[in-house]
């Protein structure tokens, strides 16, 4: 087995800090293994239009979305990706790989245009005008999330779990995904960046007109990103999830100048500087930081890159799926399936479990991650709730065989 060498910096999620659940967690989805042989995708999906800095030519805004063939699940996580380039090159189709991957996973994926810089490169541009740039490329990112959270409200075509919208990208694609993220008007931002903002439309950009819907996000995935400012992460910001070399010579690892063509542009701080802000904040993050590499992005080749996505879809798992933990289950797990009835339920519930292979522990707790209620070394095939010791609401149950080959079982459950 290979051996990986990287540091890892995390703060494992519980359930005091979780207050959602993905219904389609089952201990094997949204993690490591693909559950999907086959993906749909849809071409060309237009979300939005703007104008490129350097351009007076509207450009319109398009997507792919990518998702599990032959999906029953009706509640799906979404990961909205942007491609890397310096934001001066790249397109949409630079993420398709990334976006087969996490399909076949259960995610709904899809992959996004956004303005790139449009004018003349010598001399090349200042910082001013990449911070534009960058601005734009942020808007655009927020009307893909908006034209998600239209249609969820609307007719939810592709079945989207509205508790779990993430956004992430590769290096300027990163970037973006992180200032959709982190930056809102609370921020100690500098004046001339609040003009430019202001310029493009506030914190809600101007790709697109349906700013009544929220472009918030559960978490972020960032590959060799960077933030303007890391102490843009505030506490109760989304989770960050991060990967980066660490002498990264396009973007900085810590605190240092972005370049383009080898020449200073911008300066930001990258993923160190991000993941120790989010750790002094208490904000869920994981850092895996690439040894001794000068280069940008390296670890999408043979050696590293199943290892780092791997990483990334446990780190999202574990935000969807609090009750199960990341650690190996064993192959070939034995899965037993539960039902619960009436559910919702004015009285009392019962649980009916498929087989039951050994022993097992049932935990049920409430959406703030409180535990309601506990019973250890059950036999039988039914687990009577009764509607006595539950206030109104919802909960989530966890049911845990003493056999360490039967996969654990999540139910989430409503009493009225």
């Amino acid at each position: 087995m290979l051996k990986l060498f990287f540091t890892l910096t995390s703060i494992l999620l519980t359930f005091v800090a979780s207050a959602q659940y993905n219904a389609a967690c089952n201990g094997a989805r949204y993690q490591g293994t693909a559950d999907f042989a086959n993906v749909d995708t849809t071409f060309a999906v237009l979300f939005g239009s703007g104008i490129p800095n350097g351009s007076t030519t509207v450009q319109n805004l398009y997507m792919d979305i990518y998702e599990p063939a032959g999906d029953l699940a009706t509640e799906r996580p979404l990961i909205v990706l942007a491609f890397g380039g310096s934001f001066i090159g790249g397109t949409r189709q630079d993420m398709s790989s990334y976006c087969q991957y996490y399909a076949r996973r259960g995610y709904v994926v899809a992959t996004i245009d956004y303005r790139l810089y449009k004018g003349a490169l010598i001399p090349l541009p200042s910082s001013n005008t990449m911070t534009d740039v960058v601005i734009k490329a942020v808007g655009d990112m927020k009307a893909a999330i908006r034209f998600f959270r239209e249609d969820i409200a609307t007719s939810n075509t592709y079945k989207i779990d509205p508790n779990f919208i993430f956004a992430g990208g590769i290096s300027a694609g990163a970037i973006a995904a992180s200032h959709t993220a982190y930056v809102d008007s609370t921020d100690n931002i500098e004046a001339y960046v609040r003009t430019i903002i202001a310029n493009n439309g506030g914190h809600v950009g101007n790709s697109s007109t349906n700013t009544q819907y929220s472009s918030e996000v559960t978490g972020v995935i960032n590959f060799s990103g960077a933030l303007r400012d890391a102490t843009y992460i505030d506490a109760n910001d989304p989770p960050l999830f991060s990967v980066h070399d660490d002498d990264d010579q396009t973007v900085p690892y810590s605190a240092g100048w972005a370049k383009v063509f080898g020449f200073n542009i911008i300066e930001m701080e990258g993923s160190e500087a991000m993941n120790d802000t989010a750790l002094v904040k208490n904000v869920q993050t994981e850092l895996i930081t690439i040894p001794a590499s000068t280069g940008h992005v390296s670890y999408f080749n043979a050696t590293w890159q199943d290892s780092v996505l791997t990483s990334s879809t446990r780190f999202l798992h574990d935000l969807m799926c609090p009750a199960i933990t990341s650690t190996e289950l064993v192959e070939g797990a034995e899965t037993i399936t539960a039902v619960a009835f009436p559910n919702p339920s004015f009285g009392d519930m019962t649980i009916q479990l498929s087989d039951v292979p050994s022993e097992y522990d049932v935990a049920v707790f409430d959406a703030t991650g409180r535990l309601a209620h506990q019973v250890t070394n059950l036999s039988d095939q039914e687990i009577n709730l009764s509607r006595q010791q539950f206030a109104t609401g919802m909960y989530f149950v966890s049911i845990q065989f003493h056999d360490s080959k039967v996969r654990p079982i999540q139910e989430k459950i409503i009493f009225r």
